[in-house]
């Protein structure tokens, strides 16, 4: 209802309404600009899927240097898949870690020291084929000279001569397997294609144990692989060994994994990491990802440290392995120095 304050008086003649007020013609419209031309896409380039920015976004910068994994079964983490809720595996700690850098995991059971040098293309073995080539395949039976044993499921990508393919140990003696049965298999040298996927990149080093009483063989090799890097001084992490209950305090292999150890510690200082320290000490025994285990409360705990060995609750059932948790231990201990050292 209209306020009584404003209402007219009831009967009360209506006011005329006021003229309204002429109102001015519109203004003609401006003219529409032309519409800018239109830009067309840049082709795709099949090799580089997705675009620049979800590339920017997704992939590697430049500057994520590569890491490569070298090393024998501790390497390759055999054991990790023992009592943890789930398998600790050490590249793939490392690849999350270093993402987006890409991790190589190299690691092959049972290889020794000169093996990594094989992989690794430090050494060139002249092969000499023994057989004919397999009617399926194109496989031969080769040797290598200087004489080398296979080991483990070794399988390296590489050339003979100019023939691309695969010499593999993993049958317990040496054969190459060409990528194109075709091709023909003749004497010739043979180097790792591994070689190229470790140019230019950062690596970590677990070699030797499977050779440890070689000493004088195992700092060798392992200082051929430390110059081969891009830069010596920085782009390698040396791992220590670790004592298993077959390397009682006293024995032969013991004293020889000491050695080891002591002359990598004094020669590669920061970039050591002693595993040995990590695994049989009070302050390794309680580092972040063991605190929660009752480790130094058991009695089996103090046993081993008494031998100077690894204790029960870190070790795979087989007892030269790490477990699950010892896995994590080192995971830990590598990401820590690779933070320190300032590749992260």
């Amino acid at each position: 209802m209209p306020s009584p304050q404003f209402a007219a008086p009831a009967g009360a003649p209506a006011a005329p309404m006021a003229p309204m007020a002429p109102q001015a013609p519109p203004a003609p419209a401006a003219p529409l600009a032309p519409a800018a031309p239109r830009v067309p896409l840049a082709p795709q380039d099949p090799h580089r899927p997705g675009t620049e920015a979800s590339r920017a976004l997704l992939g590697p910068a430049p500057s994520a240097r590569p890491l490569v994994l070298w090393g024998s079964s501790s390497m390759s983490s055999e054991g990790g898949a023992e009592d943890t809720p789930v398998a600790i595996r050490i590249h793939e700690h490392l690849a999350l870690a270093a993402a987006p850098a890409p991790v190589h995991a190299f690691g092959v059971s049972a290889t020794r020291s000169e093996h990594t040098l094989l992989m690794r293309g430090l050494t060139t073995p002249q092969i000499r084929v023994l057989s004919t080539a397999d009617a399926r395949r194109g496989a031969v039976e080769v040797q290598l000279d200087p004489a080398l044993a296979p080991a483990g499921l070794l399988r390296i990508p590489g050339q003979v001569g100019e023939v691309s393919g695969v010499l593999d140990g993993s049958s317990g003696s040496w054969s190459f397997i060409p990528e194109d049965p075709a091709q023909q298999v003749t004497d010739g040298i043979f180097r790792s294609a591994l070689a190229a996927t470790a140019e230019g990149a950062r690596q970590v080093l677990w070699m030797g144990k499977n050779n440890i009483v070689q000493v004088d063989a195992v700092l060798e090799h392992t200082q051929r692989m430390w110059d081969a890097t891009a830069d010596p001084a920085q782009d390698t992490l040396v791992l220590g060994q670790w004592p298993t209950p077959f390397d009682p305090r006293g024995s032969e292999t013991a004293e020889a994994l000491e050695a080891v150890n002591a002359e990598q510690a004094e020669r590669y200082g920061e970039h050591f990491v002693d595993i040995a320290g990590l695994l049989t000490s009070e302050a390794g025994l309680t580092c972040p990802p063991l605190r929660h285990l009752p480790l130094l409360e058991q009695g089996s705990t103090q046993d081993d440290l008494a031998q100077n060995v690894v204790p029960q609750g870190l070790r795979a059932t087989d007892d030269i392995h790490l477990n699950g948790w010892g896995n994590l231990a080192v995971s830990w201990a590598i990401v820590q120095r690779m933070r320190e050292l300032r590749w992260l």
